[in-house]
């Protein structure tokens, strides 16, 4: 029994203490300035690109349905839009062209823009982050490693140690945000 046990563990994947990790995060004083700038802003605009575009699009839905609305989120989680603009100009620049094209929807001092990047490598969004400079929006980075090519306001170093942990945790930071906010994310009844 105990060898089959072993078996099953070892095919299992491996996540990390992930209520662990969250939990050093939300005590930490950056995520305290993470939350400050979300609660301040009004326009919340989260961007990644593979599976964290998958979480950056469900969690900007999400944010503006749990925080009843109070917030405004928006995310370029459209395959037309993206490659649009990926074929205008080239992978590095889509986010920044994503950016220009909704820029005078926006009012910049109310504007949070976040990124999610698990290796903190990602051109795309270090480039989008130069470009929301220029307009004097604020930005924060939710990534796995400590990043040196994406320069944000706020850096938030989730430390996992795989991708797959690194989306889930981003995941559950966009709800610990709206439960910062003071909304209730709902049981499932």
């Amino acid at each position: 029994m105990q060898k089959i046990e072993n078996e099953i563990a070892s095919k299992t994947l491996k996540f990390g203490d992930i209520t662990n990790t969250i939990e050093n995060i939300v005590s930490s004083e950056e995520w305290s300035k993470f939350q400050d700038v979300f609660n301040l802003s009004q326009n919340i605009g989260i961007v990644g690109h593979g599976g964290n575009l998958a979480v950056a699009d469900h969690i900007s839905a999400d944010i503006t349905r749990l925080t009843n609305f109070q917030k405004s989120t928006f995310c370029p989680g459209s395959a037309i839009i993206n490659t649009s603009y990926i074929n205008d100009s080239n992978f590095d620049q889509w986010m920044v062209l994503w950016l220009r094209s909704i820029k005078n929807a926006l009012n910049f001092q109310e504007t949070f823009l976040i990124g999610i990047s698990s290796s903190g490598r990602s051109n795309d969004i270090a480039y989008l982050f130069e470009e929301a400079k220029k307009y004097n929006i604020k930005t924060g980075l939710i990534t796995a490693k400590k990043s040196e090519k994406i320069f944000s306001d706020i850096e938030i170093v989730t430390n996992t140690e795989s991708y797959h942990s690194s989306e889930i945790v981003a995941l559950a930071l966009g709800y610990q945000l709206v439960h910062g906010f003071g909304h209730t994310c709902p049981n499932i009844s």
